[in-house]
């Protein structure tokens, strides 16, 4: 999801009320601004946005050679040139109908994966921790000339010496998980190529910034190529430069298609969403249920609005009904402050970054993030953006 700003006077000329309180959004899922990705759904987050990966869910599950392949290709300098369709198999038990075949016919040609004896790709195994390091070295350039003796105890020395292992309790032949797949994607996108001077996930993604911590800072990402956000009350309010396929429709920060977007529309009555003209995509919002899904659109009633003890004026919680939130933007902070324009027992209807299972993440009485503790609450994740009803309605 990319992320757009737009000020409260800009916003005044968009819509007719100020029950629309805008804070700083990305397209496709949530990430708040000026904060660096160090926890394990800050990762998850910031590889969702880069379009890496698509969710967040099934973390501990391992994942196939195949699924694989479209996992590293959309974190290459490649992600844009996968073709459609083949023509021809791509190997003995890859044919033109297996699944991920386009991603694995590229992950072949680059050498970011390679075939067993037989010119088998076996694309159903799941992916070891060797298949990991190999390829997250190619994606940093490194090839069979940089490893003498064995390639693959070479490849792994290397992958580790760089600390692209860092958070991966695994070696060898052992099979990984997605978790630690997204662990080593992620610290791959921080690490410098071979031979070059520059970030890798600066040369590939652009407007990509690596904070001071070496930590990746996607808030910045292109948010000057979306636009929004908008409300669609129908599937006729949604007007793009470009056509609608199910390729580029995403609800709730998940791969959909426009069927599902119209039906979502017609089931609750609006949408929100946002335009990505660089990837020519429609990021919409909508109250699915989808325990995958990193943001979502809810609703209900203010219960409670917390302050923080260093300053009374600003809130750094706001309840509604059964669920606890983090407010991280001066945007938002102001929206529910007593000179905002949202107060306790106010129904609205607000987009959110939603914590899953993954991680639970605790805020003290100055709402920063803390480890657990007696005098720490959970939250289930952070308010991004909040409408009056009349706005939706």
């Amino acid at each position: 999801m990319y992320h757009f700003y737009v000020t409260l006077k800009e916003l005044f000329k968009k819509i007719n009320t100020i029950l629309m309180i805008l804070v700083l959004v990305f397209c496709c899922f949530f990430c708040s601004f000026g904060r660096t990705f160090k926890t394990e759904n800050d990762k998850i987050d910031a590889l969702v946005l880069l379009k890496i990966i698509e969710d967040g869910g099934n973390l501990d599950t391992n994942v196939t050679r195949a699924e694989f392949s479209k996992i590293i290709i959309r974190a290459s300098e490649d992600r844009n040139k996968v073709a459609d369709n083949l023509s021809e198999a791509v190997c003995n038990d890859v044919n033109i109908d297996t699944p991920y075949a386009s991603y694995i016919n590229k992950v072949l040609e680059k050498g970011y994966m390679f075939t067993y004896l037989g010119g088998l790709f076996k694309p159903y195994d799941y992916v070891s921790y060797s298949d990991l390091a190999r390829a997250c070295l190619a994606l940093l350039s490194y090839t069979n000339d940089d490893f003498r003796g064995n390639q693959v105890v070479g490849r792994n020395l290397k992958f580790e010496s760089l600390g692209l292992n860092e958070n991966i309790d695994k070696k060898d032949s052992e099979l990984v998980t997605k978790r630690d797949i997204i662990n080593g994607i992620y610290n791959t996108l921080k690490e410098k190529p071979n031979g070059k001077d520059d970030i890798y996930g600066t040369l590939i993604f652009d407007k990509l910034i690596i904070d001071s911590d070496k930590e990746l800072n996607a808030s910045e990402y292109k948010k000057s190529n979306v636009e929004g956000p908008y409300v669609a009350k129908s599937i006729d309010d949604i007007k793009v430069p470009f056509e609608i396929t199910n390729l580029n429709v995403y609800i709730n920060a998940i791969r959909a298609n426009y069927n599902d977007l119209k039906d979502d529309i017609i089931n609750y009555g609006y949408a929100i969403y946002y335009i990505d003209l660089d990837n020519k995509s429609i990021c919409a919002y909508t109250e699915r249920q989808d325990i995958s899904a990193p943001i979502m659109v809810r609703k209900g009633y203010i219960y409670k609005i917390y302050y923080a003890a260093s300053d009374m004026l600003v809130p750094y919680r706001v309840d509604v009904d059964k669920y606890k939130y983090m407010l991280d933007s001066e945007e938002v902070k102001f929206a529910f402050s007593a000179n905002g324009y949202f107060k306790e027992d106010d129904y609205i209807i607000y987009l959110c970054n939603k914590m899953n299972d993954v991680t639970t993440a605790y805020l003290d009485e100055n709402g920063n993030r803390v480890n657990s503790n007696e005098e720490s609450e959970p939250y289930n994740g952070s308010i991004i953006i909040a409408f009056g009803l009349s706005d939706i309605k």
